[in-house]
């Protein structure tokens, strides 16, 4: 009896360790942090990792090349700070963190607003919407671009991530409909999706599948396979976002296989990660199949989401802070299945 229990102890460590091992968080910033931190991720290459944050009136950025093992020290991205010259000088102003992607040519795509707040003045409030590009995997940056304004108002934040459609870039704002953005041409076109319902909701996040499908996620989650002409209601999508995050705190990650996974927080004092996993192109999902990582760790949610991004045919990786850093933590995509 008592091999038997020593058996069963030492299973039980095996198995714990593994679970450690397996769910070990990297740090890329040390903390302690606080604000609109908001880290952004991308992939270039094989093996560069890019990872982009808010750092004092600054953004900054870390690198990885060995997918995510180790990190850089993070530094500046300088042409972040400046401030745009259709903005006036402000005694309250931010540079608040957009979105991190990797365009089809190479380059790594940052946008970002420049916050100027004099509200207390004369009312004034403006959020620019700007951007820099880096075709060296993030080691240096163009001076910033403007997108917009629109009839003498700025676009605000795009959030989740920059869709390439043809040579032009999809922004799915925080306010407002999604607009297209010619970079050649400075062109801004409204993008208006609408459900069956005939109601345009403002979506915080729209992806192109593998299969070539798209999707919308706003209030609702919407699917079209005509690019864009026509939506269809996808029902039990499990991260239902309630009336305040408006899906801020969702990231919808597309899989090589036509998986869709989406990442995601509850509340202000979220504990762990939560996926989910949709094998067929984001048409059905299963709440059942809902996976909480690391359920004992503060992660920020809401509008802090994580990023997650495929790594590898096997892998994905995710990007995360709480008050002690920002953490990256990769996972084998057969523990969602």
């Amino acid at each position: 009896m008592k091999i038997l229990s020593s058996f069963w102890v030492l299973a039980l460590l095996v198995c714990a360790n593994s679970i450690v091992a397996e769910d070990a968080p990297i740090q890329i910033v040390p903390g302690p942090i606080g604000g609109h931190i908001h880290p952004s991720i991308c992939q270039v290459g094989d093996n560069t990792l890019v990872v982009v944050y808010q750092g004092k009136n600054v953004l900054m950025c870390s690198r990885s090349t060995d997918v995510g093992k180790t990190w850089s020290k993070p530094v500046a991205i300088e042409t972040t700070a400046k401030r745009p010259d259709s903005i006036r000088k402000a005694p309250r102003f931010e540079i608040y963190p957009g979105t991190a992607d990797t365009l089809s040519d190479g380059r790594i795509l940052v946008t970002w607003n420049y916050i100027a707040d004099d509200k207390g003045n004369d009312g004034y409030y403006e959020r620019a919407l700007l951007f820099t590009l880096s075709s060296d995997k993030g080691r240096s940056w163009s001076p910033q671009g403007l997108i917009g304004p629109i009839n003498k108002h700025h676009l605000g934040a795009v959030r989740h991530n920059v869709l390439e459609m043809s040579g032009q870039w999809l922004l799915p704002l925080r306010v407002g409909q999604p607009r297209l953005y010619d970079p050649k041409t400075a062109k801004l076109t409204d993008f208006p999706v609408v459900g069956a319902d005939g109601k345009k909701h403002e979506f915080q996040q729209i992806v192109r599948t593998s299969k070539g499908a798209l999707l919308a996620m706003g209030p609702v989650l919407l699917r079209s396979t005509d690019d864009g002409k026509t939506w269809k209601s996808i029902d039990g999508f499990p991260a239902i976002p309630d009336k305040r995050d408006n899906a801020e705190g969702r990231y919808l990650t597309v899989l090589n296989d036509g998986g869709i996974l989406v990442t995601w927080g509850i509340g202000h004092k979220n504990k762990g990660l939560r996926f989910n996993l949709s094998t067929d192109d984001g048409m059905t999902w299963d709440e059942k199949r809902t996976r909480i990582l690391l359920p004992d760790t503060d992660v920020k949610a809401r509008y802090y989401s994580a990023r997650t991004i495929q790594l590898d045919p096997d892998h994905v990786g995710a990007v995360f802070m709480n008050s002690s850093g920002v953490y990256f933590l990769p996972v084998a995509i057969k523990r969602f299945e």
